[in-house]
């Protein structure tokens, strides 16, 4: 089963949640685990096509006869973090590193919480959680260089980003961003590599939320001055 991914631009469409990251996609992580054959994959599909509540109403019923199944509850948390249930799906997360102190999508989650909070420092400190147990889990490096961006921590963002492409050259926010980056600070040539780069992905690639018009007309204006 293909792990289900929701963009915090599809999130904010579907319950119109403010937002102060910019030109980000972040993604929630629901595990990939099925645990029940019915009843999980029952709040799997639930949650892809938006019915919450339902979702929650699986996951529960799963987990009174399965309570240490921790991909589950993870779930759980997400349907309530999807709904803007923030603190039901806090508690969710918690319970999940109780039993698992390593479990690094908990912590990624409860950045998102955070995030949606507007608790810069808190979501910070889930992020740095996460990467002591997995300095390459990809998402989270993603997050905290967004983060970073945020709060003006253009070096600390860029070496994240420079970082992520040397092992997935093809993450096309990364290249976004990046060339963003690039195009502030004069470096044209670098900043067009980037973008072209990006443009030649296959759209399925590429972050549907990713502002391709955008990307293409950065990339004429940056051509056209070099």
């Amino acid at each position: 089963m293909k792990k289900a991914i929701m963009t915090l631009q599809e999130l904010k469409a579907k319950r119109k949640v403010k937002c102060r990251l910019i030109l980000i996609g972040l993604s929630i992580l629901l595990s990939v685990g099925c645990a029940s054959p019915s009843l999980h994959q029952r709040g799997l599909a639930a949650d892809g096509r938006g019915a919450f509540d339902e979702a929650v109403q699986h996951y529960v019923e799963h987990l009174k006869e399965h309570p240490g199944d921790l991909e589950v509850r993870n779930d759980l948390g997400v349907a309530y973090l999807r709904n803007g249930k923030y603190n039901r799906a806090f508690l969710e997360f918690k319970k999940v590193l109780i039993r698992d102190p390593k479990y690094v999508k908990a912590y990624y989650n409860i950045g998102l919480i955070y995030n949606f909070k507007g608790l810069m420092n808190e979501e910070i400190n889930a992020y740095e959680q996460a990467l002591k147990i997995d300095p390459d889990h990809r998402p989270t490096r993603l997050n905290l260089a967004h983060v970073y961006l945020g709060q003006g921590k253009v070096e600390q963002a860029t070496q994240i980003y420079e970082d992520v492409l040397l092992k997935f050259p093809d993450q096309s926010r990364a290249l976004y961003n990046l060339a963003l980056i690039y195009d502030q600070a004069s470096k044209t040539a670098e900043a067009v590599t980037l973008l072209e780069r990006l443009l030649k992905l296959d759209k399925a690639s590429i972050d549907p939320t990713l502002p391709r018009d955008q990307a293409k007309a950065l990339l004429s204006r940056l051509k056209a001055v070099r």
